[in-house]
């Protein structure tokens, strides 16, 4: 029947005494691993709990991970939704200044400032090229765009209020204007002609044989010394530099277009019938830049393209 090992222990004892020490050893190691077992037991219980522990954070952990994708989807469809309504809202906004801009002004509001058909007889004299209008300061927003981005049609030069303006070449003067105090800017002001504009002069002037328009915006109410039909020089002062109009600071804004071969008389009769800034090129996008015409004026110029 084979062999039991504490079968065979006892058995094998020289005397009853030695029987009875042995059966007394059996016992304390039976009840040795009989502890052992139930401590096991325990262990094996303890580990189970915390597997148990552990499978439930895991769970817990997946289903945190499954909510947290679901507020990133969200949270990202959310942003993308934002950006859009950002993105109507701005063009809505640029479609209503260019809208604002182009709607018919009553040329007897402003004919005391704008220059007369008479004056289309003067002469320009022609000048190599451009002269800087304003010293010091720098570009605080560049041509087409702003920093942050929306459309800008033109160069703001940031200096303090009441920095010298100087004509940037021989010329004549189409509009010049001054009604708003110097610092009364802020965004959303449309004072002035163009509107928003603040205190602003236009001017024609030739350069290298090409006719070329030229706007200076939210200039100051002091200062100012130009007046419709006047002829300029290069260098000479023609205002300062202000805080009116549609502004957030002090700058000076300069648009300039490329009439071509535009004569003077056109360009008078043009302007004084319509007073327009932006002469055809209108106010809500880039497609009259002259690099997009392929040559065909008038067309927007970019000024940092004279002024450095």
């Amino acid at each position: 029947l084979g062999t039991n090992m504490i079968i065979d222990l006892v058995m094998g004892s020289k005397n009853l005494n030695d029987m009875l020490r042995r059966i007394s050893g059996i016992e304390r190691i039976t009840e040795d691993d009989q502890d052992q077992i139930e401590r096991l037991n325990e262990l094996k219980a303890e580990l189970e709990l915390q597997k148990s522990e552990m499978d439930r954070l895991k769970q817990e952990q997946e289903s945190q991970k499954m909510q947290l994708e679901e507020q990133r989807a969200q949270a990202q469809a959310l942003e993308e939704s934002y950006n859009k309504m950002v993105e109507q809202y701005q063009a809505q906004i640029l479609e209503l200044q260019a809208k604002k801009r182009e709607a018919q002004i009553d040329m007897d509001s402003i004919r005391n400032f704008t220059i007369s058909t008479a004056m289309g007889n003067v002469m320009i004299a022609s000048v190599p090229g451009f002269s800087a209008p304003i010293a010091g300061g720098g570009k605080t927003a560049g041509t087409w765009a702003y920093p942050g981005g929306g459309l800008h049609l033109g160069l703001d030069w940031g200096v303090p209020i009441g920095t010298p303006v100087y004509a940037p070449a021989d010329g004549l003067i189409l509009y010049a204007n001054n009604p708003v105090p110097s610092n009364s800017g802020y965004l959303g002001n449309w004072s002035g002609y163009p509107y928003g504009g603040g205190n602003t002069i236009e001017m024609l002037c030739n350069v290298n044989g090409t006719l070329y328009a030229i706007s200076f915006a939210h200039l100051a109410q002091e200062n100012f010394m130009v007046s419709a039909g006047q002829s300029v020089a290069q260098g000479q002062q023609i205002a300062a530099t202000g805080n009116s109009g549609n502004t957030s600071g002090p700058h000076c804004h300069i648009e300039i277009y490329n009439l071509g071969q535009m004569s003077v008389e056109e360009a008078v009769s043009r302007f004084s019938k319509n007073a327009d800034f932006a002469w055809g090129t209108g106010w809500s996008g880039t497609g009259t830049s002259c690099d997009a015409t392929g040559g065909r004026t008038p067309c927007r110029e970019r000024p940092e393209k004279f002024f450095s």
